[in-house]
């Protein structure tokens, strides 16, 4: 029976990968179930395999637009469920970034929806439905391991994180997360080469020698864009004081903390820092210091493992990519498996009219098989032991080094934060004001908020 299902599963053809920033309008994919008889025996007996007699329709509402690597891999792991389960037809909407705004309105509506991702727990935390048992049976294609066995360990703790931040028990799974990604330096090994750099820096004096070799050699070291630059200061400064401290200063803008020394030197270190920012950093807005840097005007940009598709088509397939972690700061409490990673979540609607089915679909989603198709589409993969494509391959040495997880933006997040902590981080990183004046605007502009 186990060789009816591999060669079930081998025949089986379809699509898949990550996604961008840019959102679309959705279209609507109804995939037909198996056909001919024999493909038809072949999936019931699949099923019967699994245990499972499972029939009706599943309804996935989805972040990704027809024809991004992700789109295809889910479509191709409808594709094979249909297979495995003649009587189940997978009907896929491809909603674009839209999907958080507009799935609430349509649950209200009436409209079925069994899948959903792209989501926020703390929203609505009673949304998602209890997936443990799912999680904790066997992986398809891996199956010596349970599902949440075969996921990158960094993506159950970070939907572990999340869930408790909404209230819900952590040590289960309301879902889980796909397309993973990490934030480091991405760098050009072609101008590190020029500038005789021959190590990836590790520390942060390293990191800064690494830039002077480089202005030496008439390169920008390094560049960004308006709406990722906070990343720099943000990644620091949660090094240097920790994550209860960060959330004592996204709290309240009065807090002592933002009087101590760490921010303090937050500042002082991207005024140092500074002087090997791109000059054309000041008025870049996104995308154009990643356009910047893919056409090898500058050497290093922090960013997302999601980067190189952003810039695919301007950087081309010869690109010479590098990453490497945020480097270790001296003194600071936290060192670089302190990472910004997650993914994307996706779960089953606690309201679904057919929640068994929906869950073996997302048995499916993560896949080997499936996963491993993402990863050929140029997407990153979920599951161990799959491998990343190219541009991508080492930021797997980060991800899988990484022993706490946190946001993009390092949970750093108030009103406050945004109006005036990185706008006059900002400032000093592009040179516009010095440590100095910065850190007395923090202090002038504390009491408004």
């Amino acid at each position: 029976m186990k060789k009816m299902l591999a060669l079930c599963l081998a025949l089986t053809m379809a699509l898949g990968t990550l996604a961008g920033c840019s959102g679309a309008a959705g279209s609507s994919s109804s995939a037909a179930a198996a056909s001919g008889s024999a493909a038809a025996d072949s999936a019931s007996q699949s099923g019967e395999t699994a245990g499972k007699a499972l029939s009706g329709k599943v309804v996935y509402w989805s972040m990704y637009n027809e024809g991004e690597p992700e789109a295809m891999a889910i479509q191709k792991a409808a594709d094979m469920f249909m297979e495995d389960y003649p009587d189940c037809e997978v009907e896929i909407q491809w909603t674009g970034r839209s999907n958080q705004d507009i799935v609430g309105p349509a649950l209200e509506g009436g409209e079925q929806i069994d899948i959903l991702d792209n989501f926020s727990y703390e929203v609505s935390s009673d949304r998602y439905l209890d997936i443990t048992d799912m999680m904790e049976s066997p992986a398809l294609g891996q199956e010596d391991m349970t599902v949440a066995e075969s996921l990158l360990p960094v993506l159950n703790q970070y939907n572990a994180q999340s869930q408790a931040k909404a209230g819900l028990d952590e040590d289960k799974y309301y879902g889980l997360q796909i397309a993973p990604w990490v934030v480091g330096f991405f760098y050009n090994k072609d101008l590190f080469e020029q500038a005789g750099i021959t190590e990836t820096p590790t520390t942060w004096d390293e990191l800064l020698d690494a830039c002077q070799k480089l202005k030496d050699a008439g390169i920008n070291a390094i560049t960004c864009d308006d709406a990722y630059m906070t990343m720099i200061p943000n990644n620091y400064l949660a090094r240097m004081v920790g994550v209860d401290t960060v959330a004592a200063l996204s709290a309240s803008a009065s807090d002592p903390a933002w009087q101590s020394d760490e921010v303090k030197q937050t500042f002082e270190a991207m005024e140092e820092l500074s002087q090997y920012m791109s000059p054309q950093t000041a008025t870049n807005k996104y995308p154009a210091g990643q356009q910047e840097f893919a056409l090898g005007e500058a050497a290093m940009y922090l960013n997302a493992s999601w980067m190189p598709s952003e810039v695919a088509d301007t950087a081309g397939d010869d690109f010479p990519w590098g990453f490497f972690a945020y480097p270790d700061i001296e003194g600071a409490v936290l060192d670089s498996t302190f990472v910004p990673a997650g993914g994307v979540p996706l779960a089953v609607y606690s309201g679904s009219p057919n929640p068994e089915a929906a869950k073996e679909f997302l048995r499916y989603v993560v896949s080997k098989e499936v996963q491993d198709y993402l990863a050929e589409q140029g997407g990153a993969p979920a599951t161990v032991g799959s491998q990343w494509p190219d541009a991508r391959a080492e930021c797997t040495e980060v991800i899988n080094a990484a022993t706490q997880v946190t946001s993009s933006n390092c949970d750093l997040k108030s009103d406050f934060v945004d109006a005036v902590f990185t706008i006059e981080m900002n400032k000093v990183l592009t040179q516009q004001t010095t440590a100095e004046q910065a850190l007395e605007t923090l202090d002038s502009e504390a009491a408004k908020y």
